[in-house]
């Protein structure tokens, strides 16, 4: 018989790694604080905040909800323009009672340097208990850091003081109770808490329900959890709490006749998102989904549920992105096979470097730590000029104004319409006025208007309100120009004693200050520079047609200059 083959020497086993600085992940987390602090510490200025802080300020001072309305003078006019629109109104004004409060109360403490704080702590506790899931299901460190940073990127889409910071802050509290399995006894009462303070609470549903779907099939293939029995009734206690707030359960209803409401529809934040050009969404989406259908024996039933239900939420509206944020980093670290070579050591001195630019980048842009708020595009004087005249005639005003109006003129000044979204048929009726659809006079005739405030473009889209165009008209009577800078103009039938009408054509003054005034502090949005142009060619006024052609090509080259006032 031949002789056995000889063995080969056994090879040296590799040489452990050697264990990072005890300094360095400590630091890693730091600056990954830091870098989501910079992300979400824009200053305040999204126009739906100043009415949470009225609303919230009302509750607090007279220790009762806003019902009825005491905001707005057209709430109650008309008839329903769809079925379910009283039971909708009804949700607007009281489902968000709680988060409101807080967000005054956190005005009242520290003003808007407060709110900023608050804002950016909110969406950095969401981002970090997403990376805090993949540390305790992978234990990989840099990975768990990856995850949160992804989430972060999509949370800058909520970065804005409103009240549904509340209810991210809620969700990923209660996925930390459903992943460590206790405290489960205080979903109820967190429950009762989130349902008083946001209405999206059903959110919550859904993440027990991902949860107690997975335990069920569990049960199903006779291998049962054993907290199987606390899981389902922490779960279904908490879902009946839910009721424990003013508007019961009428959350659900009231979302579904959200779809009847041409208003909704409208509004930039319940339009479907752009799947392309490619995002941080539209990557995270992809991403996720393939990951989980490569892997889709190892994927938990709640993983792939949430995920189903999530993905479609987001497809639906624009504000229902951010949860993507939740569960997409936790789909693609989880899932995603292990890097099995070894890193080079000088890879890990790279994390810090990539966090430090981000937040560098954020910094030195003058984006973040803006302990302030942004109140260029308010109108803060014409509200001043009609309270210094102690006029409380019913009043129009621009849509995105409504919710100043209710903080910076209530109660003298009451609001024709504002960001909650509360009277469907006076919001047709606004849209038919702030554009001089055929002729806006007989509408201001039925509701007795006796004031305008009014702003001079739709910014998004930068299509004038043609209103404002219309009344400059010197052989017009009715109205008469009392005020005018570069945020808005006051007309008014009657002026108050002592106050002289202005020249008509200072309107188109104002036009040209407002939109220089948007591209100064908005270049990216230019827009009104094509509403005025349109505007002044169909009005003949060549020299200002010149002289924003002019200002477009400072925009395209980066030089733009402010036309100076004619």
């Amino acid at each position: 018989m031949p002789p056995p083959p000889a063995r080969r020497p056994a090879a040296a086993p590799a040489p452990p790694a050697k264990p990072a600085r005890a300094w360095l992940r400590p630091a890693v987390l730091a600056l990954a604080a830091l870098a989501l602090f910079s992300m979400f510490s824009a200053a305040v200025g999204d126009a739906d905040t100043w009415f949470h802080l009225r609303t919230g300020a009302y509750v607090v001072q007279n220790h009762k909800l806003p019902d009825p309305d005491p905001f707005s003078w057209t709430t109650y006019m008309g008839q329903p323009a769809y079925p379910g629109e009283e039971a909708t109104r009804d949700l607007n004004i009281k489902h968000e009672w709680g988060a409101q409060v807080i967000l005054y109360l956190v005005y009242a403490a520290g003003g808007f340097p407060g709110m900023v704080l608050f804002k950016a702590c909110c969406l950095t506790f969401f981002s970090g208990m997403v990376g805090w899931v993949v540390w305790r299901r992978t234990g990989r460190f840099y990975l768990s850091v990856a995850a949160a940073m992804a989430a972060g990127m999509i949370a800058r889409t909520a970065a804005a003081d409103r009240p549904y910071l509340v209810t991210y802050v809620l969700m990923a509290l209660t996925l930390w109770i459903l992943e460590r399995r206790r405290p489960l006894w205080v979903l109820p009462p967190l429950f009762v808490f989130w349902a008083n303070a946001h209405g999206g609470f059903f959110m919550g549903w859904v993440l027990m329900g991902g949860y107690c779907g997975e335990a069920l099939f569990q049960r199903m293939r006779g291998q049962p959890p054993k907290d199987e029995k606390t899981l389902w009734g922490a779960s279904l206690l908490a879902i009946l709490a839910s009721g424990l707030n003013p508007s019961y359960f009428n959350v659900i209803p009231g979302m579904f006749a959200y779809q009847n409401s041409a208003l909704q529809r409208t509004l930039k934040e319940w339009q479907a998102p752009s799947l392309w050009p490619p995002s941080w969404y539209s990557g995270l989406l992809v991403g996720a989904a393939g990951v989980l259908l490569w892997a889709w024996r190892r994927v938990r039933l709640c993983d792939a549920l949430l995920f189903a239900v999530f993905a479609a939420l987001s497809l639906m509206a624009q504000r229902n992105v951010i949860f993507i944020g939740l569960i997409a980093p936790i789909a693609i670290a989880c899932y995603l096979p292990e890097w099995k070579r070894r890193l080079p050591r000088f890879a890990e001195f790279a994390v810090p470097l990539v966090l430090l630019a981000i937040a560098g980048q954020k910094i030195a842009s003058g984006e973040a730590f803006q302990f302030r708020v942004d109140g260029w595009p308010y109108p803060a004087g014409p509200v001043k000029f009609l309270k210094e005249h102690n006029v409380r005639a019913p009043l129009f005003n621009i849509y995105e104004w409504g919710g100043y109006l209710m903080w910076a003129g209530w109660p003298e000044l009451k609001t024709f319409i504002d960001g909650r979204a509360l009277n469907e048929s006076v919001f047709q009726d606004y849209m038919k006025i702030a554009y001089n659809d055929r002729d806006a006079q007989p509408l201001l005739d039925k509701y007795g208007v006796q004031v305008l405030l009014l702003e001079g473009f739709e910014y998004w889209t930068g299509k004038v309100y043609l209103l404002g165009a219309v009344l400059s008209d010197p052989n017009q009577t009715k109205w008469k120009l009392v005020y005018q800078d570069q945020t808005g103009m006051v007309f008014m039938r009657q002026p108050p004693p002592g106050v002289q009408p202005l020249d008509p054509s200072e309107v188109f003054n104002s036009l040209d200050a407002q939109c220089s005034d948007h591209l100064l502090h908005e270049p990216g949005k230019p827009g009104c520079i094509a509403g005025l142009g349109n505007l002044y060619i169909r009005l003949g006024k060549t020299d200002r047609v010149a002289k924003w052609r002019a200002a477009y090509e400072q925009i395209r080259n980066g030089s733009f200059h402010a036309p100076s006032p004619q």
